[in-house]
């Protein structure tokens, strides 16, 4: 396989800041009616730990944006990421089971998309959480293309040939020989 390591495209960090701006709308509304309807000291209080909130995220993001890398090797999906907590995450070929694409209003303005890498044990109802989501990605239907590919693909499991080497008769009749080895060894 062609390995493949690839950062978010910028416009994900864009992306983050709109959500936090919209965010930080609402709060301004909310602080708007508790200035309007209640006590001065929930409004201080409520306004401080909003301001506190944003600003964090203000340094937050670029920081995020930073860390977060994607690569795609022989072993499987791999995803760094973590500005505080640092988080590596590999979900196997063998593993995956799903790979969904999902794009937001802002997303498609951008022309990017969130792919999404489901196991059967990430838990949940099927399509709610997925194992790994490479957010911000230009190339989503080639990245989704490349990852389906390789969970199709035949992989060598030990003392063993892999099966693309192999014609499907010579398989077939490895298989039947050893069913006939295993037969003959019940008998005994």
């Amino acid at each position: 396989m062609q390995e493949l390591e690839f950062k978010p495209e910028k416009e994900l960090k864009t992306l983050w800041i709109i959500t936090w701006v919209i965010l930080l709308v609402i709060a301004l509304i909310i602080l708007a009616v508790l200035f309007l309807f209640t006590d001065i000291v929930f409004f201080i209080v409520f306004g401080s730990l909003s301001f506190i909130f944003l600003l964090g995220f203000i340094v937050w993001i670029p920081k995020a944006f930073k860390v977060l890398e994607y690569h795609l090797d022989e072993d499987g999906v791999k995803v760094r990421a973590g500005v505080v907590w640092k988080k590596f995450v590999t979900v196997p070929y063998q593993k995956i089971t799903n790979v969904d694409i999902t794009q937001g209003p802002l997303e498609r303005h951008y022309r990017k998309a969130t792919i999404h890498v489901h196991t059967a044990g990430a838990g949940g109802k099927q399509g709610e959480k997925a194992e790994i989501k490479l957010a911000g990605v230009r190339e989503f239907d080639r990245i989704r293309d490349m990852i389906i590919g390789e969970t199709k693909r035949p992989k060598i499991v030990k003392g063993q040939l892999d099966t693309e080497d192999r014609s499907k008769s010579d398989v077939l009749s490895e298989i039947l020989l050893e069913l006939r080895q295993i037969k003959s060894n019940l008998k005994k």
